[in-house]
């Protein structure tokens, strides 16, 4: 009884995600402004969140990378309390909603701008996917940090995605809110591997964050949504 429980809400997880023969969203929004004033502070924690926190040392220091309202960083220190954390977003309001919650937060559009400072560990979750020059963007990561960045993106190989490609003929939207522009780089599991070692860093972990139940951890480029890597200089 318990397997076919955990079958259905694998189903149900290659549904939800992909919506599979549904039209991509196409709602706009003029900026992440807008966007954070429409999604407000978040409240549920995500799979991704525990995944970095529980992958950084109690006392290091650490720089969020897209904090928005800041969520992620309070998670972190809640379990890591000796933590010395910062956080920086483009989105000016994103910002504000962070520093309203007591966090360290500051502006930086990582698409145009050098990281300050060094940290032990640098996190980007759900940003790259969202910027033309990923590599870029990936550098001025792995500049700032003294060990290891942490990046989490959607994972374009995922079964639903290759379903809704091969079967119904959509472009896979992975977790589009607002529009198919939102994301702007796209990556398998495969594809992220080679394409950090392309730019000079080597991948030294992969976590699956959602996806078709356990086979997720078996066999998570097929049947992972998401993904959260650990990239090292090489």
């Amino acid at each position: 009884m318990t397997f076919l429980v955990r079958a259905r809400k694998g189903l149900a997880e290659v549904k939800r995600i992909t919506e599979l023969n549904r039209a991509a969203p196409l709602d706009d929004f003029a900026s992440y402004d807008e966007y954070w004033e429409w999604r407000g502070r978040l409240t549920v924690i995500h799979r991704r969140w525990e995944i970095a926190r529980d992958l950084i040392p109690d006392g290091s220091t650490v720089l969020d990378v897209g904090c928005g309202s800041g969520q992620f960083l309070a998670v972190l220190k809640e379990r890591r309390p000796n933590c010395i954390v910062q956080g920086v977003d483009a989105s000016p309001r994103a910002v504000e909603m962070a520093q309203s919650e007591g966090m360290d937060a500051s502006v930086l559009d990582l698409e145009t701008t050098d990281i300050p400072g060094s940290f032990d560990y640098v996190t980007c979750l759900e940003v790259i996917e969202h910027i033309a020059h990923a590599e870029a963007a990936l550098h001025r990561l792995m500049n700032a940090t003294g060990k290891q960045a942490i990046v989490s993106v959607p994972n374009v190989g995922f079964i639903g995605c290759r379903v809704r490609l091969a079967v119904f003929g959509r472009f896979p939207t992975t977790c589009c809110v607002f529009h198919v522009r939102e994301h702007l780089r796209f990556w398998t599991v495969r594809d992220f591997r080679e394409w950090v070692e392309h730019c000079g860093y080597r991948l030294v972990g992969q976590h699956p964050q959602h996806g078709v139940w356990m086979l997720c951890r078996r066999f998570p480029a097929l049947f992972a949504s998401g993904m959260v890597y650990v990239v090292e200089r090489a």
